[in-house]
């Protein structure tokens, strides 16, 4: 879905959403009752985008350029018109100008993909390789059981997949969502995972002094002589 057109937006703070991935969205505020209602209705998409940090108002200023279109694959219609949904991010795009601010916002946007003319096998591997060591790690300190992971073929869907899910800072999130390169996102993607594991690591490494500490915790303790 290239091209120009004009699509409602939904504002968000703390979410960056990626395209090919399904997320749950609660709807109660009354623009976007109406925003959501239309989208539905119509099977159109609208576009999810990030406030940014700190933003306490929705201004031309305050929300991203750069977002993720969406439609919506679920309804579940609640009291008082709200909804919960499922939406699906289908393409990125960038405003050129916003045409509309109430009651909800409207922008001119086109849509764009990665410019890849690089393999990135070998980038592929790696970004799997650490995902998959992160997983295991976080499971290990959770103490549940590792999830079997199906990873996604190709390298254009992992990078999205692994920056979705990734715990760090929504502003390093929306930085992946505006590269135009699959490669150049994987290599940051290797050092956002790299730096988490060697903080799960540092966890379980605590984890472990801890145990060891309460299960030595009678020593040094007076022991009461027959």
């Amino acid at each position: 879905m290239l091209g120009e057109m004009e699509i409602p937006l939904f504002p968000l703070p703390n979410l960056v959403l990626f395209p090919n991935l399904v997320i749950p969205l609660h709807i109660f505020e009354e623009r976007y009752k109406l925003m959501i209602n239309a989208c539905a209705d119509r099977d159109e998409p609208f576009g999810l985008v990030l406030l940014r940090s700190g933003a306490e108002e929705e201004t031309e200023e305050t929300i991203h350029r750069v977002g993720v279109s969406a439609r919506v694959v679920e309804v579940e219609r609640l009291d008082e018109g709200r909804m919960n949904i499922l939406c699906e991010g289908e393409s990125r795009f960038r405003i050129h100008r916003f045409t509309q601010s109430a009651p909800f916002w409207k922008g001119a946007v086109d849509f764009f993909d990665d410019d890849e003319h690089h393999s990135t096998e070998s980038l592929y591997e790696q970004v799997a390789d650490l995902y998959r060591t992160m997983a295991e790690l976080s499971a290990k300190l959770s103490g549940s059981q590792p999830a079997e992971l199906i990873l996604p073929e190709s390298s254009l869907d992992l990078s999205y997949m692994v920056s979705f899910v990734l715990d760090i800072d929504s502003e390093e999130k929306q930085k992946l969502l505006e590269m135009k390169s699959t490669a150049e996102r994987l290599r940051m993607l290797v050092a956002h995972l790299t730096d988490t594991i060697r903080k799960l690591e540092q966890q379980r490494a605590l984890k472990d002094v801890v145990a060891k500490v309460r299960g030595n915790g009678d020593l040094g303790k007076p022991h009461k002589s027959n």
